[in-house]
């Protein structure tokens, strides 16, 4: 492959992030995805290309000493950056064990497996049924929501600088949440986990916490280990302050190292932990393994099955669905019911425990809250509430009539009804906000008779 003459300077490589790259250091046979250019930024090589000795021949005749790479590129053609990676790894791979040895004596104290006494959280809830939500007790979830998110971003930043930060705020602030969910399970969730705009991390960690506290009253915790997933949710993610800004807040889709730069803040969350007074040991354990995946393709340690925390596999599943669920610069929401199904998907590939994910939809139903569904009488409705086991057939909310009509919520046609009491069912779920096209729902939903049949063999 030869040096490309008479070439003009290529607009986009001020735009890509690049590195210099010496011509002795490349590696002869290796193909590259992106353009090479000189200093000056005249086109060298294009893209899919092969470093041959030719070309590093041909850059010495001109006298060619650096030339500028992809980052990518340059980690996988050049001998120098090749060694600093591994250089990097190796000091990394030393941290991680480091901290491994910290959590093991976690391991061995028998904090990997959950002691669960007393009276369970979900026995205090309190179940609304066929019943709306109040609107003054939604505006005061979606204030108090939005001022857990300003402390919990004013805590991580000065997590960055002080040398301890005092606990006591981050378990009132679940308790908080706890009590919340009791009086209005579904109108707390419906708060924090619609499709959100907001991006930012310290709203991903609050969303996260309540639908991992969710999780956990669904599976029958109790007080004490239903707060610590609240806690544990609220703080697994610090760590990613310590990320590049271009990696932490992408307006593109991760390259693959680049992605491996933002798994380190594992590690770093794991640091700025120790700086927390009064936080639970377990806390640390669970948010080290949260990015862990049931069969083992998760990260920092690739841990399988039973050797992940319970709470660390409620917290994983929390955040996919969280991930999907919030808008980015380079993607839309995907819709609720959109997700679930995608989880579905998850959980057949060995992704996800089958047991958290049974207990999400008792949490949110199939429909999650706050999802807009097309119902077999030609009726439109909002899913304003779970149903327990009954996840096909949630309570829903009538807000467009057969004929089409919108329906105000005070309207006389606007009736609250409970689907698997009525004589109807879900057809399709619709888009929301930046939510894919309608999506139909499962087979089985269109014949009453068979979803009955599978939920008695359920139960």
């Amino acid at each position: 492959m030869s040096v490309e003459e008479n070439s003009d300077p290529a607009p986009t490589v001020t735009r890509m992030r690049t590195a210099s790259v010496d011509v002795d250091s490349l590696i002869v046979g290796r193909a590259i995805k992106s353009p090479l250019h000189d200093q000056h930024g005249v086109l060298l090589l294009s893209e899919g290309a092969i470093i041959t000795e030719l070309f590093k021949q041909k850059l010495r005749d001109r006298d060619i000493k650096t030339i500028e790479a992809h980052t990518e590129d340059a980690n996988i053609i050049s001998t120098t950056h090749v060694v600093q990676n591994l250089t990097r790894a190796q000091q990394q791979t030393s941290h991680d064990e480091g901290v491994d040895s910290q959590l093991q004596k976690t391991i061995d104290d028998g904090l990997q497996f959950v002691t669960n006494e007393g009276p369970a959280s979900r026995d205090s809830v309190r179940w609304h049924g066929q019943v709306g939500y109040e609107q003054s007790v939604r505006e005061a979830i979606d204030s108090r929501g939005r001022e857990h998110c300003e402390e919990i971003d004013q805590m991580m930043h000065s997590s960055m600088k002080a040398e301890s930060i005092d606990g006591v705020y981050l378990h009132k602030s679940v308790t908080a949440s706890l009590s919340n969910l009791r009086d209005d399970f579904d109108c707390v969730n419906a708060s924090a986990l619609h499709l959100s705009e907001d991006a930012s991390l310290a709203r991903h960690c609050y969303r996260m916490s309540i639908l991992g506290m969710s999780i956990g009253v669904e599976m029958g915790l109790n007080e004490d280990n239903v707060c610590r997933i609240g806690v544990a949710g609220l703080l697994h993610d610090w760590g990613m302050l310590k990320v590049p800004e271009h990696i932490r807040n992408p307006q593109r889709e991760l390259t693959y190292s680049e992605k491996l730069e933002c798994q380190k803040h594992v590690m770093y969350s794991v640091d700025l932990l120790q700086k927390v007074q009064g936080l639970p040991t377990l806390v640390s354990l669970v948010s080290y393994q949260v990015h862990e995946q049931m069969n083992g393709t998760g990260y920092p340690r690739g841990r399988r099955g039973s050797n992940i925390h319970l709470f660390a596999r409620i917290l994983n599943l929390a955040h996919h669905y969280v991930e999907m669920t919030t808008k980015y610069p380079y993607k839309n929401a995907t819709a609720p019911y959109d997700a679930m199904l995608k989880l579905f998907e998850g959980a057949k590939q060995g992704l996800f425990d089958p047991n958290v994910l049974r207990a999400m939809l008792r949490a949110q139903s199939l429909f999650p809250v706050g999802s807009i569904v097309m119902l077999s009488s030609g009726r439109m409705a909002r899913v304003l509430r779970a149903n327990g086991d009954r996840y096909t057939e949630p309570v829903v909310q009538i807000i467009q009539d057969e004929k089409g009509q919108t329906l105000a919520p005070d309207s006389e046609k606007s009736v609250i009804i409970n689907i698997s009491e009525d004589n109807c069912h879900i057809t399709r779920a619709l888009p929301i906000l930046h939510g894919p096209e309608p999506i139909p729902a499962p087979h089985f939903l269109k014949n009453p008779s068979a979803l009955k049949k599978l939920q008695k063999q359920e139960s």
